[in-house]
């Protein structure tokens, strides 16, 4: 499973929230879109990678060659400090997983303990925490795989011994939640809201899907050149089966999830604060079965720890990386003699004390700005990513290229993927409206919602104006020549022959 070291409470937690506002049936509906909306943009990254996989990654690198440098820093610190916000949003929903906690001393010792085992576990030797990741990722596969088995044996009567569930929830309270209005307007905005909670499982799967599969098929120069041949036949095959091996655990588990619980149950959304317990946790208190719920309450937690290690590892290496390419301090990519960048992992472990905020605000709360930020901020990075591949679509036409290989989906995939995360963007901010007592006041709400839009611009228009240079496409790979280098010796040309017409002037001495 390729997002198995990033499965965290998106899925065990996050859909709870979804499944309170939409009901089962938008549930499922927002999972099986959702998937195909990861086909689409994977394909859309897959197509520019399989061009010229980079040795740090396409997840940094493609924003430069294919756009302004203004745009690729703009584009490559977004995605830096969203997949940092993870690590707060993760470690705030374990809080809620213990027990939904009010704010006290008590949260703070938690988020202590909980935030030195995150940010000291990626100090050590990296392959001492590749190894560690391996074992986490097979026990929250582990984990899914019982929990889609116990609520097959709870929907059919056989762990409880009486009554089979069964799709009863979907006629009582109903299938599709009426979300802020009556009738068939209400149903169609709870199953937006629906998919717009529903995407937190699903942010960066495409960009880490295509990572992983060309970290692990590729081999690469230092400027990023694909040397194998075979690139064009083996990455897209794989992203293909990493995304089907993703989605369908996601689909089945939402499906479950709409089994384990009503959308009217106050513990879904800590009776309308934000997040609650897992649908998983309440179908199996409501069987009231033992022991179980407490297991699969660790398991969770222990997800989320792991989650939020992982997306550490991510968002550091991808500050490294920028770095390590002369986009970034040079100092981020100091590494000591483990191999770790240990002040890109410092920098970015920063991030994990916004976590704290719980400990004045309720974790419940705190985790729904959180969800509604990275959301909105991996919207926005979608749309770079279908930019950057109209970009490359349009020179390699132009120098004639045809070796990169071509999904047959595409250009369509790309479209279809920008205007649905236009659209997913701008209602992000509408994200709120749960029955009872609204998750935080409504200023905070839109903040959280919008406020990647005028970060990303401003470090796009910081970057350009500190740089002072005219607004130009730096294509470094899209011919056999940099683009860089082209245009220096398209100015040497120029220099040359002005140099020349200056000598064939009257009077010259070269002039017989």
């Amino acid at each position: 499973m390729a997002l198995g070291p990033t499965l965290g409470t998106g899925l065990f937690i996050g859909a709870g929230q979804a499944l309170a506002i939409g009901g089962p049936a938008s549930l499922l509906i927002s999972y099986a879109f959702l998937s195909l909306l990861t086909y689409f943009m994977a394909t859309t990254v897959a197509e520019v990678a399989t061009r010229a996989p980079a040795r740090h990654g396409t997840l940094v690198t493609n924003g430069f060659r294919y756009m302004t440098d203004s745009m690729g820093f703009a584009a490559g610190i977004l995605r830096w400090y969203t997949l940092a916000m993870f690590v707060p949003y993760e470690i705030t929903t374990a809080m809620v997983n213990l027990g939904l906690w009010n704010p006290d001393v008590t949260i703070a010792l938690r988020l202590i303990i909980v935030i030195t085992i995150v940010v000291g576990s990626n100090f050590i030797p990296e392959r001492h925490f590749r190894t560690s990741e391996r074992l986490f990722t097979r026990i929250k596969v582990g984990t899914m795989a019982c929990l889609l088995v116990l609520s097959l044996s709870i929907g059919l009567g056989g762990a409880t011994g009486h009554t089979k569930w069964g799709f009863h929830y979907w006629k009582r309270p109903g299938a599709m939640h009426e979300y802020l209005f009556h009738g068939s307007l209400g149903k169609f905005w709870g199953l937006l809201q629906c998919v717009s909670h529903s995407s937190i499982a699903f942010t960066f799967a495409p960009e880490i899907i295509v990572h992983r599969a060309e970290t692990f098929e590729s081999v690469h120069t230092e400027i990023g050149e694909a040397l194998d041949p075979t690139i064009q036949d083996s990455l897209p095959g794989k992203v293909a089966f990493d995304v089907a091996t993703t989605t369908l655990p996601y689909i089945l588990s939402s499906l479950a999830m709409g089994v384990m619980a009503p959308y009217n149950d106050p513990l879904l959304t800590n009776n309308g604060a934000g997040a609650g317990l897992s649908p998983f946790i309440i179908g199996m208190n409501t069987a009231r079965i033992r022991i179980v719920p407490v297991t699969a309450t660790l398991a969770i937690l222990v997800s989320s720890v792991a989650s939020a290690r992982s997306f550490l590892f991510l968002a550091s290496r991808a500050l490294c990386a920028m770095s390590e390419l002369g986009h970034a301090h040079r100092a981020l990519k100091v590494r000591n003699e483990w191999g770790v960048p240990y002040i890109a992992v410092g920098t970015t472990g920063l991030f994990s004390l916004l976590a704290f905020v719980s400990v004045k605000m309720s974790s419940s709360t705190t985790t729904t700005y959180f969800l509604v930020f990275v959301n909105s901020s991996g919207y926005l990075s979608w749309l770079v990513s279908c930019v950057i591949f109209h970009y490359f679509r349009h020179n390699s036409g132009l120098r004639h290229n045809t070796n990169s290989y071509q999904f047959a989906i595409q250009p369509f995939g790309t479209y279809f993927g920008a205007l649905m995360s236009a659209i997913l963007l701008m209602s992000n901010g509408l994200v709120g409206g749960i029955p009872g007592p609204r998750p935080g006041p409504k200023v905070a709400r839109l903040l959280a919602a919008y406020l990647s839009i005028p970060v990303f611009a401003g470090l796009y228009f910081a970057h350009r104006f500190q740089t002072t240079v005219p607004y130009r496409t730096s294509h470094s790979d899209l011919g056999v020549h940099n683009c860089r280098d082209e245009q220096r010796n398209k100015a040497a040309t120029q220099t040359s022959e002005a140099q020349q017409g200056r000598s064939a002037q009257p009077g010259s001495p070269e002039i017989v």
